[in-house]
């Protein structure tokens, strides 16, 4: 990606392929964390991007941006948003409905309102 723009264009089409699916029992829990994670990804990357900070193409050097940039709280959830979805695609860990509202409402949000603060501080 090569503009903040690409990216948060990249964050909110994955929001709206969430929105798209109609969740509303466990069956897709799963693959709804992973696409709130890269929703987050990307808003990141818009933020290190418009910092000029290298986020790399690997998640270990943007979670390491993160940190740098980010507020400890903000780049916790985000640690927490990748680890959940490196389980639930990786490992045979079930997820549900609830697990998703739960990290949407709380470490998505935390990533989010930090991104956006980060953002309009730059504007």
């Amino acid at each position: 990606m090569n503009s903040i723009d690409e990216h948060l264009e990249k964050a909110r089409h994955n929001l709206a392929f969430l929105d798209s699916i109609n969740l509303t029992d466990d069956d897709f829990a799963d693959w709804a964390i992973v696409a709130l994670f890269y929703a987050a990804l990307h808003f990141v990357r818009a933020v290190l991007h418009d910092q000029q900070r290298d986020h790399g193409t690997t998640h270990s050097r943007t979670q390491s941006a993160v940190q740098e940039v980010f507020p400890e709280v903000a780049a916790q959830s985000y640690e927490r948003l990748y680890s959940r979805s490196r389980l639930v695609r990786y490992e045979v860990l079930k997820a549900s409905l609830l697990d998703f509202q739960r990290l949407r409402d709380t470490d998505f949000d935390a990533v989010f309102r930090q991104a956006q603060a980060l953002l309009q501080q730059a504007t």
